[in-house]
C-alpha cells in the first residue's frame, strides 16, 4: 500500500522554509549585494543559517581581483559540494563574469549568475533550480536590505563600476563603467536599518568618491552633499566610507567631515599602491607621491585620532629597490596607521600582464614580508595612541562565540569587550592598554 500524506502535512511540507546558505568572497560591495540578494529570495520562504548546517542551496558571491581570490571561491565551492551533495549551488558575482565557462564546468554547480543578474536574482533563480521554487512569493514580505546575517554593522551600495582602468586592474571588465544609486534609494535605505536597529552604515561602492546623483527630488552631486543628506535625512548614528581613492578626497568631504560632530567616523582608507611616481605611472593611477601625501595631511588635520589605512601593490613590473624603498618610507612616514599588503601576480586581461620587466617572485615575497611587519609595527603605534582615549564602540556580531567579545571604534580599533547580550548597544570604552592587534579598557557607558 502506497502512504499518501494527508492534505495538511502535504501543505506544510510544501510551505516549509527552505535553509540558504550565503557565502560572500571579496570587498564589502559584494557583502552588501549578498545581503540584498537575500533578501529578493526572503519571499520564498528562504531561511538563512550558518556554513555549519545542512542546507538547501548555497549561494556564493566570488571575488575574482587576484589569483588566489579565484582558488579559494573554487575551493569553497567544491568544499560545499561534498558537504551536502543534494543542496543546489549558485555561484554568483566577479568571477563568474570573468570566467563564466569555468565556474558552471566545476562538478555540483546548478547555475551561475553574473553581476549584471544579481538584482534579478528573484526572477532568474526560479527557472534555474526550480524544485526549489515551488510555491508563489510572499507578496507582503518586504524584499529592502533591513539585517547583515549575524552582523550589528551594515553596508550599502552607493555606486558599482569603475572608470579608472588602473593596469593592474581587472575589476573594470567584470563591474563595468561606474553608475550610481539614486539618493532617494540609499536615504530610504539607511532610514529602514535604522528602524532595525542599525547604528552604523559603511558606504561602499568600487570607486565612490565619484558619486553623483542628480535624478530624484533628493539631489547630491557628490559624496560630500550625499553624506550631508544623509545626516540631514536619517537619524543614523555614524557613518563610514569604505575605501576611497585619494583624488576623490577634497575640500568639501573634508569640511563634511570636520563638521558633522561625531557622527562621521574618524577612518579613510585610502589605497597607496605604491610610494613611487614612477610606478603610480606605470599602474595608471590618477596621482603620485606628492599629491596622495597631501590628500593624508590634510585628512589628519581635519580630525584629531584619525585612523587611515591603504593598500600597497607589491613587485609591480618594473618596480626597483629604489622604488620599494619610496613605498616603505612613505608607509614609515606616520601619515598611515595599517596596510594591506598584496603581493603582485598577473592578471590575464589586463595591462599590466603584457608588462616584460617582472620583479622575481623571491624579491616580492621578501618586499611583502618586510612590508607587513612594517604595518604591524605601525599599527601597534597607533592601537598606543590609543590608551587614555574614550572610544565609542560598536560590538561586532549579534552572537557570542566566545566568552569575551569584540567591538569596532568609530576610528576603525579593534576593541576587546566584556561579555554582552545585547549585541547593538553603543559601548563606551576608556582605553587603559593596548595589546598585539586590539585595545581594552573599563566601559564608561552603555547606551
Amino acid at each position: 500500500m502506497v502512504f499518501s500524506p494527508p492534505l495538511f502535512i502535504l501543505s506544510q511540507m510544501h510551505n516549509a522554509a527552505k535553509k540558504i546558505v550565503c557565502q560572500t568572497f571579496g570587498c564589502r560591495l559584494n557583502q552588501y549585494e549578498t545581503e540584498k540578494m537575500a533578501a529578493e529570495l526572503r519571499p520564498f520562504g528562504f531561511e538563512r543559517v550558518k556554513d555549519s548546517e545542512p542546507a538547501d542551496l548555497y549561494l556564493i558571491n566570488t571575488c575574482t581581483v587576484t589569483h588566489r581570490a579565484d582558488r579559494d571561491c573554487k575551493s569553497y565551492i567544491r568544499k560545499a559540494v561534498r558537504k551536502n551533495p543534494n543542496a543546489r549551488i549558485v555561484v554568483a558575482g566577479c568571477y563568474v563574469d570573468y570566467d563564466p565557462g569555468n565556474v558552471m564546468s566545476i562538478d555540483g554547480v546548478d547555475a551561475i549568475l553574473l553581476n549584471s543578474e544579481k538584482e534579478s536574482i528573484s526572477k532568474i533563480l526560479p527557472s534555474r533550480v526550480p524544485d526549489l521554487f515551488d510555491n508563489e512569493p510572499d507578496k507582503n514580505c518586504s524584499t529592502m536590505v533591513t539585517d547583515f546575517f549575524e552582523r550589528n554593522r551594515a553596508w550599502l551600495k552607493i555606486s558599482d563600476g569603475c572608470n579608472q582602468w588602473c593596469s593592474f586592474c581587472i575589476i573594470p571588465k567584470v563591474r563595468g563603467r561606474l553608475k550610481h544609486r539614486s539618493a532617494n534609494e540609499i536615504i530610504s535605505e539607511i532610514n529602514q536599518l535604522v528602524e532595525h536597529d542599525y547604528k552604523e552604515v559603511v558606504l561602499t561602492g568600487v570607486n565612490i568618491g565619484y558619486y553623483n546623483d542628480r535624478t530624484g527630488n533628493l539631489k547630491a552631486k557628490n559624496l560630500a552633499e550625499l553624506c550631508r543628506l544623509i545626516f540631514s535625512e536619517t537619524n543614523l548614528h555614524r557613518l563610514r566610507l569604505s575605501s576611497i581613492e585619494s583624488q576623490t578626497v577634497g575640500p568639501e568631504l573634508l569640511d563634511e567631515y570636520a563638521s558633522a560632530n561625531g557622527r562621521f567616523c574618524r577612518h579613510f582608507h585610502i589605497p597607496m599602491q605604491s610610494g613611487s611616481s614612477r610606478i603610480l605611472k606605470l599602474m595608471q593611477r590618477p596621482y603620485d607621491r606628492e599629491n596622495y601625501i597631501r590628500r593624508l595631511e590634510l585628512v589628519k588635520q581635519a580630525k584629531p585620532n584619525t585612523i587611515i589605512g591603504g593598500d600597497v601593490i607589491v613587485g609591480f613590473p618594473g618596480e626597483t629597490e629604489i622604488d620599494y624603498n619610496e613605498t616603505r618610507s612613505l608607509a614609515e612616514s606616520g601619515l598611515l596607521d595599517y596596510l594591506h599588503v598584496f603581493s603582485y601576480s598577473d592578471r590575464q586581461g589586463t595591462i599590466a600582464d603584457g608588462i616584460a620587466d617582472k620583479v622575481d617572485s623571491f624579491v616580492i615575497r621578501k618586499r611583502s614580508a618586510e612590508l607587513n611587519i612594517l604595518s604591524n609595527k605601525i599599527r601597534k603605534g597607533a592601537l598606543q595612541r590609543q590608551v587614555g582615549e574614550i572610544l565609542e564602540v560598536i560590538p561586532q556580531s549579534k552572537t557570542n562565540r566566545y566568552d569575551d567579545s569584540w567591538g569596532v571604534a568609530d576610528n576603525f580599533i579593534k576593541v576587546k569587550l566584556p561579555n554582552s547580550n545585547d549585541k547593538f548597544s553603543l559601548v563606551k570604552v576608556q582605553i587603559d592598554s593596548a595589546k598585539e592587534d586590539y585595545v581594552e579598557g573599563n566601559v564608561v557607558s552603555v547606551a
